[in-house]
C-alpha cells in the first residue's frame, strides 16, 4: 500500500469513528429526554426501552463499522466483484 492509500484509509477510520462517537451522543441525548418524558407522566410502562433497542440495534453496527478492522472497507476485490455482477446482468438484458 502507497503512503496516498494509507492516509485515504487513515482517513476513512478516523471518520468513521468520528461518526460513532456522534451518534453516541445523540442516543444518549435522545435516550435521557425520552426517558425524562416517561418520568414525567408518571413512568409506568418504560415505553423509552423500544427507542433505546432500536437505536441500540443501530449503534452496535455503527461501531462494527468504526471499530472492527477491514469492516466497510472498499477494495479491489470487493469492486470487482460488484463489477461482474453489474457486467452479467446488464448483458443477460
Amino acid at each position: 500500500m502507497d503512503e496516498q492509500s494509507l492516509r485515504r484509509e487513515a482517513k476513512r477510520r478516523v471518520e468513521a469513528r468520528n461518526g460513532f462517537y456522534w451518534y453516541l451522543v445523540v442516543c444518549v441525548v435522545v435516550w435521557g429526554m425520552l426517558t425524562f418524558i416517561w418520568w414525567m407522566n408518571g413512568g409506568g410502562y418504560f415505553w423509552p426501552g423500544w427507542a433505546m433497542f432500536g437505536m441500540g440495534i443501530a449503534l452496535v453496527f455503527v461501531a462494527a463499522a468504526a471499530f472492527l478492522p477491514g469492516a466497510g472497507q472498499v477494495t479491489e476485490d470487493r469492486i470487482e466483484r460488484e463489477y461482474e455482477k453489474l457486467r452479467k446482468r446488464t448483458e443477460a438484458e
